[in-house]
C-alpha cells in the first residue's frame, strides 16, 4: 500500500521553473523616417534596462492569509498566485497559477515613472498583461490582485514556500524531544528523517489530505498526512480508500494512525 501511495508524490511535486532570458526586441523599419523616430521613441521602454527595486518572490495575499489562518496548502491552493521578479528589467519570467501550471512568458518593462509586465511571444513583446502597483517594501498589486513579498528558500526543483511560511520552526514532541523543521528541507530530531517536503499542489488524484513527504533526501520520500490544530503539529500515515487502473494506483487516500503530534515552540 505503501509503494501505491507513494507513488502520487511524484505526480504532485511539479518543478516551478523560472527563466530570466534576456531577449532580443525586434525594431520597427518602416520607409518612413519620421514615422519610425515617432514609433522609436513611443516604443523606447521596451528596450529600457534598469535595476528592480521590488525584485524577488511574491505570493498572492489571499493565499498567504488562508495558509496563516487554516494552515492547509490544499484549502488555500484555488486561486493563487506567485511569481518571481527578477533584479532587472527584460528579463523572463512567468505567472504560476494555483502551483499547478505556468501562464505566458512575461517581460518586466519600466513605463515612465511606473513598471508594467508584458507577454513575451517568439522574442517579440505581444501586450501588457499587468500594471505594477508598489504599496510597500513587502506589497504589491498586480492588476487587481495583492502580493506579499517572501523569502524561500530555492531547492533543486523549486522554491521552498511551505518549508518557510507554514513549517519552519522548532518543535517539541509529546516525549519531550527536540525537532526542528528548517527553511531549507531539513528536519533535525524526526527519528531517523533528514529531510521533509510539504505537497503544494492538490490537483491530482491521491490528493484528498493535507501531506508532507519525510525521508532521508528528497528522491527518496515517503508521505504522510499532517494538520496543524493551532500550535500542534499532527503528522499520520496514510491510508488507501480506493486504488485504479492495472496497475492499482492509489486515487484516495485519508488520516491513517497519528504518528507524531509536536508542539510548536514561541518565538522569543
Amino acid at each position: 500500500m505503501r509503494e501505491n501511495i507513494n507513488s502520487n508524490y511524484h505526480m504532485a511535486m511539479r518543478s516551478i521553473i523560472f527563466l530570466t532570458i534576456v531577449g532580443l526586441l525586434s525594431s520597427c523599419t518602416p520607409n518612413d523616417k519620421k514615422q519610425n523616430r515617432s514609433i522609436n521613441l513611443t516604443d523606447q521602454f521596451k528596450s529600457f534596462d534598469t535595476i528592480v527595486s521590488f525584485s524577488g518572490c511574491w505570493l498572492s495575499e489571499d493565499y498567504y492569509n488562508s495558509i496563516m489562518q487554516f494552515k492547509s496548502p490544499k484549502r488555500a491552493q484555488e486561486g493563487s498566485q506567485f511569481v518571481f521578479i527578477p533584479n532587472r528589467t527584460l528579463q523572463q519570467t512567468v505567472m504560476i497559477y494555483d502551483f499547478h501550471e505556468g501562464g505566458a512568458f512575461m517581460k518586466l518593462l519600466k513605463h515612465g515613472d511606473r513598471y508594467e509586465f508584458w507577454g513575451v511571444q517568439e522574442d517579440s513583446l505581444t501586450q501588457e498583461f499587468y500594471s505594477v502597483e508598489i504599496i510597500s517594501t513587502t506589497k504589491i498589486k498586480l492588476g487587481e490582485k495583492t502580493f506579499v513579498k517572501i523569502n524561500p528558500v530555492n531547492g533543486k526543483y523549486n522554491y521552498r514556500i511551505l518549508e518557510e511560511i507554514l513549517f519552519e520552526g522548532k518543535y517539541v514532541g509529546f516525549d519531550g524531544k527536540s525537532i526542528e523543521f528548517k527553511p531549507n528541507g531539513q528536519v533535525i530530531g524526526l527519528d531517523d528523517f533528514t529531510y521533509y517536503e510539504p505537497i503544494i499542489d492538490y490537483f491530482d488524484a491521491g490528493m484528498q489530505v493535507d501531506q508532507v513527504g519525510l525521508g532521508n533526501s528528497e528522491n527518496d520520500l515517503d508521505l504522510f498526512g499532517f494538520k496543524f490544530n493551532n500550535d500542534t503539529l499532527e503528522i499520520y500515515t496514510l491510508s488507501c480508500l480506493s486504488f485504479e487502473g492495472t496497475d492499482n494506483k492509489c486515487v484516495e487516500v485519508d488520516y491513517g494512525e497519528l504518528k507524531y503530534k509536536l508542539l510548536r515552540k514561541k518565538h522569543n
